[in-house]
């Protein structure tokens, strides 16, 4: 692309608006909000005009807010994931959900990793998260040949899953969340014969996968 023929402003004009207010179009990927946002805030950073358009500590609070949180450090092993949910939609509980029962979280890992990519991008301290909760509840996630699922629900597994785990640990500063050995060996599964890597072990590689 000729760098000259790239209308930044443009650019900045549409993701402003994104940031404002979402198209009515996107409705449906309301429970993608914090991926959406994430798009939208990184690439104002990428432009150079983060400061200038976002409130940091509003983005802050919101993205802190949309955590999952144990009711105690029991429940880390209950099998269920407590990282990030994708939108505040995602944090009402069940319709039959009984009173006295637990409301099950539906945070996930890609919401998780663009959480943690939003709050180093507006300059908070990770430090500060609740990250026991998101690393020690995440190995629930790994399955038996290294890969990852990214809702604690069941769903498909594949290496993007596995890249989501361990950009979370690297940006907590914390590999407890994984067994690395596992994932390597998964990682090296979905290599194919032309270098290239697949989604899955057997699969055609591509450049998502690499």
């Amino acid at each position: 692309m000729d760098l000259e023929l790239f209308e930044r402003d443009r650019h900045v004009t549409f993701l402003q608006m994104m940031y404002q207010l979402l198209p009515s179009p996107y409705q449906s990927q309301e429970i993608n909000r914090l991926t959406l946002a994430y798009f939208v805030i990184s690439g104002l950073d990428l432009l150079n005009s983060l400061d200038r358009l976002v409130d940091k500590d509003e983005v802050a609070t919101w993205v802190l807010s949309l955590q999952a949180h144990p009711r105690s450090t029991a429940e880390l092993n209950n099998g269920q994931f407590y990282g990030f949910h994708g939108s505040r939609a995602a944090q009402f509980p069940p319709e039959n959900n009984d009173n006295g029962a637990l409301n099950p979280s539906v945070s996930n890992l890609a919401s998780t990793y663009c959480a943690l990519a939003l709050l180093k991008i507006v300059g908070y301290n990770l430090s500060s998260i609740d990250s026991e909760s998101i690393l020690t509840s995440m190995r629930n996630l790994q399955q038996p040949d290294g890969s990852f699922m990214p809702i604690h629900t069941g769903a498909e597994t594949d290496l993007r899953f596995v890249y989501c785990a361990a950009a979370i640990c690297h940006m907590l500063g914390n590999w407890s969340g994984m067994d690395k050995e596992k994932a390597k060996e998964y990682i090296l599964k979905c290599q194919s014969y032309d270098g290239g890597f697949g989604l899955i072990p057997g699969s055609e590689s591509h450049e998502a996968g690499s």
